[in-house]
């Protein structure tokens, strides 16, 4: 560690986010969280955090998060006197580096790490591909090429590239609309925050194709491949369910109508079942009685 640093207790209660944490990274899951503040928990603090001498958070933005779950009141930390304007070129990029190291970033956000360092890193002195130095930095597998493509959608504002975070829309989709005229952007804009359905605004706006309607039969076969696949993974872990909500519809209400649905297809199922197996004995004591009629005829 640096001859400088020295860890002392703090406490949190004088400990703050970086203003541009969230400009850069999405706040962990409830999920994420539990299992951070659990380790926390079991195996105590294994590295400080690091703040301004104002209490600015530098690195340990999610231990800090995880802790305050725990109740607990102090943290290790070391006091960063070098780094005293949480908002210089040093300090970002001490927070972006920390945040590359600890997590896997989603793509807009890397896109963001990327965006950043372009601009406080100079090319001075640079050989090669500047962009590919910077990839190369952000070890995320993708080329300075890649990450200009993904830079260009940051033009979205930013609750639409949360839309691209959580996989509600593709960073193909993203694309298409910045290839609208800016008016029409800000219609797709307001209807994609308005909506439950986003595939109906796409296809509205022409982002997609209308797709042919499913019919039953087919929603029905979708449905048993997907519990095929991921009922036994549900079964190990269903306390990771807990928290999911539903924008528009009360979740427990969900289930309980898709559980009465489900029952009554499971009866439907089982009746025709035992009907095929009626059908097969049936079929059987035919011809049973038919050999039986044909030896006696002998």
């Amino acid at each position: 560690m640096h001859n400088e640093w020295k860890i002392e207790l703090v406490s949190l209660e004088r400990v703050e986010r970086h203003p541009r944490q969230h400009e850069f990274f999405t706040s962990p899951s409830d999920v994420q969280l539990d299992e951070l503040a659990a380790d926390l928990k079991e195996r105590g603090q294994q590295e400080p955090i690091h703040i301004t001498p104002a209490g600015t958070l530098i690195r340990g933005h999610r231990r800090v998060a995880a802790a305050k779950l725990l109740g607990w009141r102090e943290l290790k930390a070391v006091v960063r006197h070098d780094l005293t304007d949480p908002n210089s070129a040093e300090a970002v990029s001490e927070l972006i580096n920390d945040n590359i190291k600890r997590q896997q970033l989603d793509d807009l956000a890397l896109a963001r790490c990327y965006r950043e360092l372009k601009k406080s890193r100079s090319r001075r002195g640079v050989s090669g591909d500047f962009r590919d130095q910077l990839a190369a930095h952000l070890n995320c597998g993708k080329s300075g090429r890649s990450l200009d493509r993904l830079e260009r959608l940051l033009q979205l504002p930013r609750d639409i590239q949360d839309l691209i975070t959580a996989k509600r829309l593709n960073k193909d989709q993203g694309e298409r609309i910045l290839r609208l005229p800016k008016k029409r952007q800000q219609d797709v804009f307001e209807a994609l925050r308005t909506t439950e359905n986003i595939s109906d605004v796409l296809r509205r706006f022409g982002i997609i194709k209308s797709a042919k309607a499913r019919n039953p039969s087919e929603l029905g076969e979708e449905l048993l491949q997907f519990f095929n696949r991921n009922l036994p993974a549900f079964r190990t872990n269903i306390e990771a369910l807990d928290r999911l909500q539903l924008r528009g519809r009360n979740v427990v209400e969900l289930l309980v109508d898709a559980t009465a649905f489900m029952t009554e297809w499971t009866k439907r199922k089982r009746q025709l079942k035992q009907q095929a197996i009626k059908e097969v004995q049936s079929t059987m004591n035919r011809r049973s009685n038919l050999d039986n009629l044909s030896g006696d005829s002998r």
